[in-house]
Formats: structure tokens, C-alpha cells, sequence
């Protein structure tokens, strides 16, 4: 079934009064070269789906893998956020794990199939350390749950995008750049077009935001973060549902 709703909605990508309306890009992107340590933590293709060449097998067909940088994200308060930009004023709620400061590589990992292409991680890349354990990122008043079982955390999405950002950014937001598909920050993905997957990393003022597309499209995704043998936080990571890797 995740199969046949991938082609469906790459199908829909393809249509040309869409394609007409965007150009895809000639930027360079950069991608990934480096290669986790060790994989100790599972699910494994948390760290997997981020290396050039990586296969997987979705339904009978096979899914190949690569992941890209897009920039750097601002972390100053070291409290951060995901979720859906259009309902940013309703879901803008951060984790309350606190984050490392400074300026971290937001990395997408990006699958094709039959020359068609979406995003089925994105991650935020606090360090190279080995991730020894992931855990669900949560919110105020949020319960934990084990990773991989019926039960999840995560952000409902119906715009297509999902973004990143401090809380400290969201302060300084005007929400009219990412209020409605019309907004800036939609408009300056449509710079970033790569054959039915976008991107941008958008500054406005001393901050800056990450948004890219997410998936197939809607539905609700989880977020978790990846610990390393300190117990310090190296990843930030949402899964768009691609993979059927979770218990039944």
C-alpha cells in the first residue's frame, strides 16, 4: 500500500500545470559523503538512509537512498521546534530537551525510485558521534513511549512541509512568510525545486528556519533524537513514513 500512495502522489508531482509552475533548480547539491562510525542504535536506517547508495526494500520495489545538506541551522536558544509551518501558531510548541547552540548541517535523506525522487528523513546533525539510543522528542506533558511500537509522538501535517527552527526564532517569525502557500517561505522553496522535493533555509533577521517537503506529501510523522554514549543529543530526526519499520 505505501507502494502504490508513493507512485500515486509522484504520479500527481508529474502533473504539468504543476511543473509548469516551477523550475528545477541546476544548484549543486551537497551531499553526504561521510559514513556513520558504527551502528549500534536501532532502527539502523535512521543512519543508513542518510548514505549514498543505501537500498531498501519498499513493498517489492526497490527504494535508493542518498542525503544532502541544505545549511545550517541557528540554534540559540537550544530549544527546538517541528512542525507543520501553516498551523506554526497552534503546533509551534518546542521539545523540551535543550539542544547544543550554535549553528548545525540540517541534512535531508532523499529517496528515488524509478527516477522519481522525495524526502524520507530529515535530521538536524549535532555531531558525528554514533547514536547508541533513540527516544521520541517530546513536548510539555508528553509521556514517553518505546521507539518502534504502536504508540508514537510526532506532528500532523497537511501542507506538505514540515520545517525546523529555535524557539527564539518563532518569536521573531512573521507569520504571514509561512501563514499560507502564497508566503515567502513557500515562494523561496520553489528556488530550491528538485525533481518532487524542496527545500530553503530561510533567514529573517539574526535567525533562520529550515522547511522542506515531507514525503508523499501529508499525514503524521514522528521526531526523535538520537543520544550518543555521553548521553548528549547528536541528531534531531523526523520520519516521514516511508519505511514500515515500526511493530505492528
Amino acid at each position: 500500500m505505501k507502494y502504490i500512495l508513493f507512485a500515486l502522489i509522484l504520479f500527481a508531482c508529474h502533473n504539468p500545470h504543476q511543473k509548469a509552475s516551477r523550475q528545477i533548480s541546476t544548484e549543486v547539491l551537497d551531499t553526504i559523503k561521510s559514513t556513520p562510525a558504527k551502528l549500534t542504535a536501532t532502527p539502523v536506517l535512521f543512519e543508513t538512509a542518510f548514505v549514498n547508495g543505501t537500498k531498501e526494500d519498499l513493498n517489492g520495489a526497490t527504494l535508493s537512498l542518498y542525503g544532502v545538506t541544505i545549511g545550517k541551522i541557528k540554534v540559540v536558544s537550544g530549544h527546538l521546534i517541528a512542525c507543520d509551518p501553516l498551523h506554526i501558531d497552534e503546533y509551534g510548541i518546542p521539545f523540551t530537551q535543550v539542544f547544543p547552540t550554535g549553528e548545525f548541517p540540517v541534512q535531508l535523506s532523499i529517496g528515488k525510485l524509478k527516477g522519481e525522487e522525495t524526502v524520507a528523513f530529515a535530521r538536524i546533525n549535532f555531531s558525528d558521534a554514533p547514536v547508541e539510543k533513540w527516544e521520541f522528542a517530546l513536548q510539555k506533558g508528553q509521556q514517553p513511549h518505546p521507539v518502534g511500537g504502536k504508540e508514537m509522538h510526532g506532528y500532523s501535517v497537511d501542507g506538505g512541509v514540515g520545517i525546523y527552527m529555535d524557539e527564539a526564532a518563532i518569536k521573531a517569525l512573521d507569520n504571514s512568510t509561512v501563514a499560507n502557500f502564497e508566503g515567502k517561505v513557500f515562494k523561496d522553496m520553489n528556488k530550491h525545486y528538485h525533481n518532487d522535493w524542496r527545500y530553503t533555509m530561510y533567514d529573517f533577521g539574526t535567525h533562520n528556519l529550515a522547511a522542506f517537503t515531507t514525503g508523499v506529501g501529508d499525514g503524521y510523522y514522528g521526531t526523535y533524537i538520537g543520544f550518543d554514549a555521553a548521553g548528549n543529543p547528536c541528531r534531531l530526526l523526523t520520519d516521514f513514513g516511508i519505511f514500515n519499520w515500526r511493530k505492528k
